[in-house]
C-alpha cells in the first residue's frame, strides 16, 4: 500500500527535477527511520521487561500474620509464611536473640500476692536491622505495621507485621507480641516439665538502647532507631533493646507457686510474625530456686547437685545423683 502511494506520488512530481529530488529524499530518511525502530525493538523489549522484573523486587510482599505463621520445627531450615530458604537468599535479615534475664527480685505487692520481677535484653545479631515503619489508618483508626526487610542489590521488601499500640503505662507506642516471659517447672533431667505462669505476649517500643556486640559485621555506633513513636521503632545490627524491672510489664505473676526450683524462658518474637534469620535462638533460659520472697540463680549443675542432696534417704536417689 505504501509502494503504491510512492510511485503515484513519484509520477505526479517526474516532471519536475527539484521536487523529484526532495521527493527521494523524503523516502530515503522514512526507511532509515523505520530500520531504526526495527533494530531498537528487541533492547526496548529487554528493557521493559527488566523493569517489570525490577518493580516486582520493589513490590510489597502480602504475607500478613495468621495462625499459618507457627515456628518451623527446629534444624528444618524453613521459615514462616510463603516465604522459602531460597527465596531469603540475598537478604539482609535481622536475627533476634535473648540474653539471659537479669536484675531478678520477688516483690510482694499490696494485696499480699507476689511477683516476679525481671530485667531483659533483645538485641539483633543479624546481617540487616530490624526496621519497623507505622502506617496511619484513618478509617480504622489504627497504625498498622510494615516491616522494611533489605536486600544486598538496595531492594525491599514490604511485610505487614501487625499494630503499634498506645502503652499507657509507659507513656508511648509499642509494637505487639515482641516477646513473652513464661515460669516453668523442671523434670528430674532438668527440662521443661509444666508452665505454671506467663507475662503473656508483651508489648515493646523496639529502639536501640545498648551496644551488644560492636565486632558484628555491620554494626554502627550511631544510633538509627531512638524514639517510641508510631512512625519508625526497630533494632540496629550488634545493638539491644534493653527493658529495666522496674518497668510496667517486666514481670510475671507467681500467684500459688511455692517454693522450689524453676526454669526462667525469655522468648523473642513468640509467634515468628517478624521476619528472621533463624528462629532457634530466640529464647534464653535460666534456673531459679524460689523460696518465699527470695530468688537465686542457678546453673543446671547446682540443680542437679541440690535435688540429689534432697534427695537422700528416698528410693530413687539416682534420679538425681550420679552413680
Amino acid at each position: 500500500m505504501i509502494g503504491i502511494l510512492f510511485r503515484r506520488l513519484f509520477t505526479q512530481v517526474s516532471g519536475n527535477f527539484r521536487l523529484r529530488t526532495r521527493c527521494r529524499l523524503i523516502l530515503l530518511m522514512a526507511v532509515v527511520a523505520l530500520l531504526g525502530v526495527w533494530s531498537a525493538s528487541p533492547a526496548l523489549a529487554a528493557s521493559s521487561s527488566q523493569a517489570r522484573d525490577h518493580r516486582l523486587i520493589l513490590n510489597p510482599i502480602s504475607i500478613a500474620p495468621g495462625p499459618e505463621m507457627s515456628l518451623p520445627e527446629p534444624d528444618d531450615g524453613s521459615l514462616p509464611g510463603s516465604m522459602s530458604h531460597d527465596e531469603t537468599l540475598g537478604l539482609l535479615l535481622p536475627d533476634l536473640r535473648t540474653l539471659p534475664p537479669y536484675d531478678l527480685e520477688i516483690v510482694t505487692l499490696p494485696d499480699g500476692s507476689r511477683e516476679l520481677r525481671l530485667s531483659n535484653t533483645i538485641w539483633n545479631s543479624g546481617a540487616g536491622p530490624l526496621e519497623l515503619e507505622g502506617e496511619f489508618n484513618s478509617e480504622t483508626r489504627k497504625t498498622r505495621v510494615v516491616q522494611h526487610v533489605f536486600g544486598q542489590a538496595d531492594t525491599q521488601f514490604d511485610r505487614l507485621v501487625g499494630e503499634f499500640i498506645w502503652h499507657a503505662g509507659h507513656d508511648h507506642w509499642h509494637f505487639e507480641e515482641f516477646s513473652i516471659y513464661e515460669l516453668w517447672t523442671l523434670s528430674p533431667s532438668g527440662g521443661l516439665d509444666e508452665l505454671v505462669s506467663s507475662s503473656g505476649k508483651l508489648s515493646y517500643c523496639v529502639i536501640d538502647t545498648d551496644i551488644i556486640d560492636s565486632e558484628h559485621e555491620g554494626f554502627s555506633p550511631l544510633k538509627r532507631y531512638r524514639g517510641c513513636g508510631h512512625t519508625l521503632q526497630g533494632l540496629s545490627v550488634g545493638w539491644g533493646d534493653t527493658y529495666k524491672s522496674f518497668l510496667d510489664g517486666q514481670s510475671i505473676q507467681l500467684g500459688a507457686v511455692r517454693d522450689g526450683y524453676y526454669a526462667l524462658k525469655s522468648t523473642a518474637n513468640p509467634e515468628g510474625i517478624l521476619l528472621e534469620a533463624n528462629y532457634q535462638n530466640n529464647t534464653a533460659l535460666i534456673y531459679l530456686d524460689i523460696r518465699g520472697e527470695e530468688v537465686e540463680l542457678l546453673d543446671l549443675d547446682e540443680y542437679f547437685e541440690r535435688r540429689c542432696q534432697e534427695s537422700e534417704g528416698l528410693i530413687a536417689p539416682e534420679v538425681f545423683c550420679e552413680v
